[in-house]
């Protein structure tokens, strides 16, 4: 039989009898199918609503998140009620408990700090020839030319203990390389190397400025920070885009005294919510600078960070981060001249003595906690040291090659000379330290950036040459952080005279530098000692250098 015949033969149901038919399905078998297809409808809707946030939950489970217990921290302090004088009377024991303080006891008008001595004194910040540095971890002996993780080599001109293997901040007083920050050693390092009890008091008031003005999301804004403040005072934003760089700064001054993630102290949900943030924007790549115009300024800040985060607390995530982040430092340098400049560019031909500055110290922070960092990317970076010194001894360094010499390049590049190992006793570290003694810190000319990175220089060459320097330097400071209202704690970058980096980093940089500079008599052990044998010789007073201006 063909289709056609066949369909010839077929009789299409009458209407009456289809609905028939129907009702009898609906009667047997209509109950159980509307059942199911709720019941699946309902399944159905659970699914996609799954789906659609199975991206959320899996940046939740990719997120880092610390192991520390976060919630049995001991409670902040309240915040809204700080005075510059809510510090201890001893500025020896700046720990959790003094910073959690909200009331203390007056300090005695008796109190001497030797500012005005007519003499060379030990106690007004410098070290005399018999006193002994106390054996903790920390910058003694540092030559970054040490390979690989474990402690640096001793460098030819250090005399100190290295920077130590321990995994804790040094509370004894011989932990990791940044040992000198806890408290155990903090009583040899204040007042031995020129801090006083004006200065602690200054850093606590800072922290808590700082800590009141972290955004909720853990981050810290160069421009919108005000946001947070209480009474309209805390003016001053800077114009560069970069939470990444805020974030930095604000977090430095914390790891600087020895807070972590880790220490039972009043800011520790801060620091923790600031590391979490700088790694959850952390690329595959390294790139910590959480899209930032100027990447590498953003991300050499946020190295350093990590890399001490992780020397203070050996927590492996923090040091995957901060190993990732010297892997970025490494790969962006420029095979050609040996250093950075504002984008990564391993083909280009230019640097940038400011920005190798901040990479120079990522990857010196890199070593002292132990990370690994490629021999090639030190020794590249000794060629532009080379390319931008001047000077009749090469004690002088210019921003780029093209530029001439001026006093916050000249005080980078000396740092990151001694870093590479260079002798207290070197002509050219000789020249640049007369220079530095040409530009004495000013109150009529504020740049904190220069003060920073000079008072480091200054403060690892010791001597009555960092007697002086650090007696003008801590008295400007402590003369200049706001001491009313919610700016307390905070310097002003446009009062009493406008901060030279004013305009780019505001009010969250300036405040950020001044208690780095407050804070460098325990951050880092000094890289010379005096002694009858090695004694730097005075040059005479050289002239301000008409360079580049920075």
């Amino acid at each position: 039989m063909t289709f056609f015949e066949a369909l010839k033969q077929f009789q299409m149901p009458r209407p009456g009898e289809l609905v028939a038919t129907f009702k009898k399905w609906v009667h047997d078998n209509g109950l159980w199918w509307l059942v199911s297809v709720v019941g699946h409808t309902v399944a159905l809707a659970a699914v996609l609503a799954v789906l659609s946030m199975m991206p959320a939950m899996k940046i939740q489970a990719d997120a880092p998140e610390f192991k520390s217990d976060l919630d049995t921290a001991m409670p902040e302090p309240d915040l809204t009620h700080f005075e510059v004088g809510d510090t201890p009377i001893e500025p020896t024991v700046l720990n959790t408990e003094t910073l959690s303080m909200v009331e203390a006891p007056q300090i005695e008008q008796t109190e001497q700090m030797n500012d005005d001595s007519a003499i060379f004194e030990a106690a007004g910040g410098g070290i005399s020839t018999n006193t002994k540095v106390p054996n903790v971890g920390g910058l003694g002996g540092f030559d970054i030319k040490a390979i690989g993780p474990g402690p640096a080599v001793r460098g030819p001109g250090g005399v100190g203990v290295g920077v130590g293997t321990g995994g804790g901040p040094g509370s004894g007083g011989s932990g990791s390389g940044f040992g000198g920050r806890g408290s155990g050693s903090r009583k040899a390092m204040v007042g031995g190397f020129g801090g006083t009890k004006a200065t602690e008091r200054a850093v606590a008031a800072g922290l808590n400025w700082l800590a009141r003005h972290q955004n909720s999301d853990g981050s810290w804004s160069l421009g919108a920070f005000d946001h947070n403040c209480k009474d309209g005072r805390c003016n001053g934003g800077g114009k560069e885009n970069s939470n990444s760089a805020a974030t930095a700064f604000a977090l430095l001054p914390f790891l600087a005294a020895g807070q972590t993630h880790e220490t039972k102290g009043p800011y520790q949900k801060t620091i923790a919510s600031g590391l979490n943030w700088m790694m959850r924007n952390q690329k595959p790549d390294g790139n910590l600078a959480a899209g930032a115009g100027q990447t590498m300024y953003s991300h050499g800040l946020a190295a350093i960070v990590m890399c001490e985060a992780y020397g203070l607390s050996k927590d492996a995530q923090v040091g995957k981060s901060a190993q990732m982040g010297i892997r970025f430092i490494e790969a962006a340098q420029s095979k050609v001249s040996g250093s950075w400049v504002y984008q990564p560019a391993p083909t280009g031909t230019g640097g940038d003595t400011s920005v190798h500055g901040w990479q120079l110290m990522a990857l010196k922070s890199g070593q002292m906690a132990g990370l690994e960092v490629k021999p090639a990317t030190l020794e590249g970076s000794r060629k532009w040291l080379t390319d931008v010194s001047r000077g009749k001894s090469g004690g002088l360094f210019c921003y780029n090659t093209q530029a001439g010499p001026g006093p916050t390049m000249t005080a980078v590049g000396l740092l990151c000379t001694q870093y590479q190992g260079a002798k207290r006793e070197d002509e050219a570290m000789v020249e640049g330290m007369n220079y530095l003694m040409s530009q004495l810190p000013s109150k009529t000319t504020r740049n904190c950036y220069y003060w920073y990175y000079a008072t480091q220089v200054m403060h690892h060459l010791t001597g009555p040459e960092w007697d002086q320097w650090n007696r003008d330097m801590r008295r400007i400071l402590i003369d200049q952080q706001v001491k009313e209202g919610c700016a307390t704690g905070s310097w002003d970058p446009e009062k009493p005279t406008k901060d030279a980096w004013a305009d780019q980093g505001g009010r969250i940089m300036v405040t950020s530098i001044a208690l780095l500079t407050l804070e460098v008599y325990y951050r880092y052990l000094p890289l010379y000692q005096i002694n009858p044998s090695n004694t730097m010789a005075s040059a005479e007073k050289m002239p301000a250098i008409k360079g580049d201006g920075k």
